[in-house]
């Protein structure tokens, strides 16, 4: 039984690749939509959008925290910095939030406290981060699953070889919408990545997959064309999209 699951998952999959196939994967196994990401999805009660970033204070965390810290200080973001954080919020457009922890010194893992700072604050004043980025080697994803918060619905791995951890933010977040490389990610990819996703939610619009890629493609330019290639957006991401589908299908059985 289980082989005809998969098996007829995978052809299903494979078909929809091909768009004169006309496959909705969405509709044909039940899941949530891996073309879009609704803004509405990612809303909270008051129609805010809480992002969480996961920094960590390895040697090369000064270079894409700065540049990350640049990105946002202009007219159309206001930020707040906190002992242990930094809380960017939007001046202008739709109401976005995003905190990110400081990538403070990890020989006495004050990045990790820091981190667990953050939560503690996010708990206590009901905010439920609904995307979340983790920045920072492979090494310290696992710090980032363990930390993982139930209620994201986009998740960002901003590390090498994030793609195997696909099965790992699933149990974890069920119908998340997974962003990955599979070989060696790059801070300006991910930067362009998290300016692409914050800028489209600003402007109020829903998060069109095969479009913003077009857009982000353009934006790292031909000097990073092969580490963004590596990058898999969620409508693309098979593995994702296969175990959401298995489980959903198989609980069905």
């Amino acid at each position: 039984k289980k082989g005809e699951v998969i098996y007829d998952l995978l052809n299903t999959i494979f078909l929809s690749m091909d768009p004169a196939n006309k496959i909705d994967l969405s509709a044909k196994f039940g899941i949530a939509p891996v073309y879009v990401m609704p803004k509405k999805s990612l809303q909270n009660s008051s129609g805010r959008i809480i992002i969480q970033q996961f920094s960590y204070g390895d040697k090369d965390a000064a270079g894409y925290f700065s540049a990350f810290i640049n990105r946002f200080s202009n007219a159309n973001w206001k930020m707040i910095r906190k002992a242990n954080w930094v809380e960017i919020t939007a001046a202008k457009g739709a109401p976005i939030t995003i905190y990110a922890n400081l990538p403070l010194n990890e020989k006495l893992e004050l990045d990790i406290r820091a981190q667990d700072s953050l939560i503690s604050y996010l708990d206590k004043n009901d905010l439920s981060p609904t995307i979340v980025i983790h920045r920072g080697h492979s090494y310290y994803l696992r710090e980032t699953i363990h930390r993982l918060p139930k209620s994201a619905k986009l998740v960002l791995l901003g590390s090498c070889g994030g793609y195997q951890k696909l099965n790992e933010i699933l149990k974890i977040c069920p119908a998340a919408q997974i962003i990955s490389s599979k070989q060696v990610a790059a801070g300006v990819v991910n930067q362009s990545l998290i300016d692409a996703i914050s800028e489209k939610l600003r402007a109020g619009k829903d998060l069109n997959w095969d479009q913003l890629w077009k857009t982000v493609q353009v934006r790292v330019g031909a000097g990073y064309k092969d580490k963004f290639d590596d990058y898999i957006p969620p409508h693309k991401n098979l593995g994702a999209i296969f175990i959401m589908a298995y489980d959903k299908v198989w609980k069905k059985d």
